[in-house]
């Protein structure tokens, strides 16, 4: 049991990863909430969320899909669909489907075990989604006031230009400081309060396939979750390398992926508490039987339960009973987390921060940038770099912006198998001559980052030769299980290193037909 101290520091620990985990998404969050406001307008937004049209619902959750935000990123382009009068019934459906499924996450599952099973959860999510949508909109009947927008519609034209941009970085800066950045930290707060919880290594034994209350465990656990849709894709994996229940798999899948403690609070406020109760009970009654329903028939055959899994630590406390120094310990453990890009979206988000108190309290306004502008007619047409372009002209381009970029972003973080394994390269040899050497710190370090890249060379693979053999899939489970073998023998109390160097020399053997599996074209 931790002490209280313990339980304080870990706390913090979890918060301060979760906070680098969610800057990326944060920020496409803050600058897709911008474009909407000061670039579609109003009537725009609402148009390109399928308006009051029955096709609203999907396509909202189609548009979701196509985003790389998180159940945090998306509560920025929330705050200004609401503005722009969108529909809770719409509204509800994009909070949920934007943070569970992009190309990337997707991609990245069907890695981790039969495709099938990624594609039943995908549908699974959008059954819920839309049965969620579909309630929200029969308990709002009656009209919300509707906050003000800047006067930017006129007509089916809008002004794009300098101050058009310079309002919309402005907004960013504030929203930094504000509303949005307000309900991160709320959502994180659930992060600490497992961590308070639930001890160290307090889920290694949880949700096992034979226990039959494994998904009504994941419930109480996944509520207060934040996670990103990688992260819950990588525990799906896991969960079905050890055979945990699949059931509790797919409740994680939707309430640690799909939302957080500030998405309900969100909706609550603004949409009634009797409302948002309403849905959150729908929500998790309707998770509760799905999981159930496929928690025998969706059990991977031929794979036996490890009894343990390391899926979960990451919601546990990180602080270990008697652990000497606690900060020093709180330090290690969020520099782990502190990769290149999360350090620099947390440098952005920091910057945009301090930006924004800067211009609160100088008490410049956004929609000053707009309003002072005049809009131009016939007789006065658009000056300088000004220009007028129709809505529909923006609303296509942004559409189709969103694919471009999920395509390049898919090609950008899945590399070519020759860049793959040259980091697998790097990766081997830190890690195996770390283990050999006894360093087992360092070779726990860079473990994760081996298996993290045989996944991408996988997906990397299948996206340029269009196929990954049957072989090759083989392969890569086979040195993911002795990695994971590894990192036991690593982790065991007392350490051995006979054993360690036993396993280290059957991971040899094992890549090299790994890697020659990519390295041949045939």
């Amino acid at each position: 049991m931790n002490s209280p101290s313990a339980m304080f520091v870990g706390g913090l620990v979890r918060i301060a990863q979760g906070f680098i985990a969610v800057a990326p998404t944060l920020l496409v969050g803050l600058l897709i909430a911008g474009i909407l406001r000061y670039y579609l307008g109003r009537d725009g937004t609402r148009r390109l969320f399928g308006g009051d049209s029955l096709r609203s619902l999907p396509q909202s959750w189609l548009i979701g899909m196509l985003l790389p935000v998180c159940s945090i990123g998306v509560l920025p382009i929330l705050i200004q669909m609401r503005r722009s009068g969108v529909k809770p019934g719409a509204l509800s459906a994009f909070a949920l489907s934007a943070p569970l499924f992009n190309p990337l996450s997707l991609l990245y599952g069907l890695t981790l075990s039969r495709p099938l099973v990624i594609i039943l959860f995908a549908v699974g999510s959008l059954i819920i989604v839309t049965a969620l949508g579909l309630l929200w909109d029969a308990l709002d009947r009656r009209k919300h006031a509707e906050e003000a927008t800047p006067a930017s519609d006129s007509g089916d034209l809008s002004l794009i230009g300098p101050r058009r941009l310079a309002a919309m970085v402005v907004q960013m800066s504030h929203d930094a400081t504000g509303i949005p950045m307000a309900l991160t930290l709320l959502a994180l707060l659930g992060l600490g309060l497992l961590a308070v919880v639930l001890p160290y290594g307090a889920m290694q034994h949880s949700v096992e396939r034979d226990d039959p209350f494994a998904p009504l465990t994941m419930l109480f656990v996944a509520v207060p979750v934040y996670a990103t849709p990688m992260l819950a894709m990588s525990q799906l994996g896991m969960m079905f390398q050890h055979a945990n229940s699949p059931g509790a798999a797919f409740t994680l899948l939707i309430l640690g992926t799909g939302m957080n403690l500030a998405t309900p609070y969100w909706f609550g406020k603004h949409y009634g508490w009797k409302a948002a109760a309403t849905w959150m009970t729908g929500l998790l009654l309707i998770v509760l039987c799905i999981s159930y329903g496929i928690n025998k028939p969706l059990v991977p055959p031929g794979v036996e339960p490890a009894g343990h899994t390391h899926a979960f630590d990451i919601y546990a406390n990180p602080i270990a009973p008697n652990q000497a120094n606690l900060w020093a310990k709180a330090k290690e453990a969020v520099d782990k987390h502190l990769d290149i890009a999360g350090s620099i979206a947390v440098g952005f988000v920091a910057l945009l921060a301090m930006v924004g108190l800067i211009l609160r309290g100088l008490g410049i306004d956004e929609a000053r940038l707009v309003t002072t502008a005049p809009e131009p007619t016939e007789a006065a047409p658009p000056r300088g770099f000004d220009i007028l372009v129709p809505r529909g002209v923006i609303g296509a381009t942004m559409l189709a912006g969103l694919v471009a970029l999920s395509v390049v972003a898919c090609y950008a973080y899945y590399p070519s198998p020759e860049e793959c394994l040259e980091e697998i390269a790097l990766a081997r040899s830190e890690c195996l001559s770390a283990a050999n050497s006894g360093d087992k710190d360092h070779a726990l370090f860079w473990l994760p980052v081996w298996e993290e890249w045989s996944r991408r060379l996988e997906v990397g693979a299948f996206l340029r030769r269009g196929e990954l053999r049957r072989y090759q899939s083989m392969q890569g489970y086979l040195i993911r299980k002795k990695l994971e073998l590894l990192e036991h023998e690593l982790e065991h109390d007392p350490y051995e290193p006979e054993e360690v160097k036993a396993v280290v020399r059957g991971i040899f053997a094992t890549n090299s037909r790994w890697v020659q599996s990519f390295r041949d074209p045939s």
